[in-house]
């Protein structure tokens, strides 16, 4: 007769954050934390790919709008080496608060991510909403009750 014992493991859930202002990166970062999650942050979009694969993330968030690259285009990046099945939330200024283009970009992931692998979150967001978002993407941190 063999008794096995199987240990409790906790494995906390990583995210990537990909925004180019150094503010929204340290909220999130200590946002999530605080909630289980073990946070990555870069401010540099061309490195995000090669994070992603170093680091097995579970999630990515997305600024849309960067000046190097676009969150559009991280994500086709993403979906051009079989990275497609990590979801991807996208971030970018509300629709009604910013500029024609905001309303472009909305329609945009509208048509062509909305696949249920991904989201939007306008900025500025609360954090009720951010946990919302990740929480339905990717399900609560291992460490949540």
């Amino acid at each position: 007769t063999h008794i096995y014992v199987a240990a409790e493991r906790r494995i906390m859930k990583k995210i990537l954050s990909v925004d180019d202002e150094p503010a929204i990166l340290k909220c999130i970062k200590a946002a999530l934390s605080a909630r289980g999650y073990e946070v990555l942050t870069t401010d540099k979009p061309s490195q995000a790919i090669e994070l992603i694969g170093k680091h097995d993330v579970d999630l990515v968030i997305l600024d849309i709008r960067m000046p190097e690259i676009s969150g559009f285009d991280v994500y086709q990046a993403l979906k051009k080496r079989h990275m497609h099945a990590i979801p991807v939330l996208f971030a970018t200024a509300h629709p009604g608060s910013f500029t024609m283009e905001s309303d472009s970009i909305v329609e945009m992931w509208q048509k062509e991510f909305a696949d249920g692998n991904t989201d939007i979150v306008y900025k500025p967001f609360d954090l009720t909403t951010l946990f919302e978002k990740v929480e339905g993407l990717i399900g609560p941190s291992e460490d949540a009750d």
